[in-house]
């Protein structure tokens, strides 16, 4: 339901001047309820950024931990990217895979495809639940 669509059993569920039964009411916030629930559905359970450093041409693990508290699970996603803070040239030839998840945290597996020293690279990342 959209809020417009609330907002319409609002105005006619709950309109001045007449006599509002019970189940009305509950239909109206049963509706808000679910439009809530969707609302939150989508948030991001976690949000952060590691620094990545360097990373040699067979690869590196990165650790990251969430702050407390930890998450009800590790079935969740991870959207991610690696941030160059310096030259692209240089830092813009790495890729990563997410590893380990758990509920208080994740590792990526970062790896460059050429043979450069990356001087300011970092992860950052949003969790979602699914």
């Amino acid at each position: 339901m959209t809020k417009a669509e609330i907002q319409a059993l609002i105005d006619s569920k709950l309109a001045t001047g007449t006599e509002i039964q019970a189940i009305e009411h509950r239909e109206v916030e049963t509706a808000i309820l679910d439009y809530i629930d969707n609302i939150v559905v989508s948030m991001p359970l976690k949000r952060g950024t590691v620094n990545v450093g360097n990373v040699s041409s067979e690869g590196k693990v990165v650790e990251c931990s969430f702050n407390s508290p930890a998450l009800s699970t590790n079935s969740y996603i991870v959207a991610g990217s690696l941030h160059s803070q310096g030259n692209l040239s240089i830092n813009g030839n790495c890729y990563y895979t997410v590893t380990g998840k758990t509920a208080s945290g994740f590792s990526i597996f970062v790896k460059e495809t050429g043979n450069t020293t990356q001087d300011s690279l970092r992860f950052d990342y949003v969790v979602f639940g699914f």
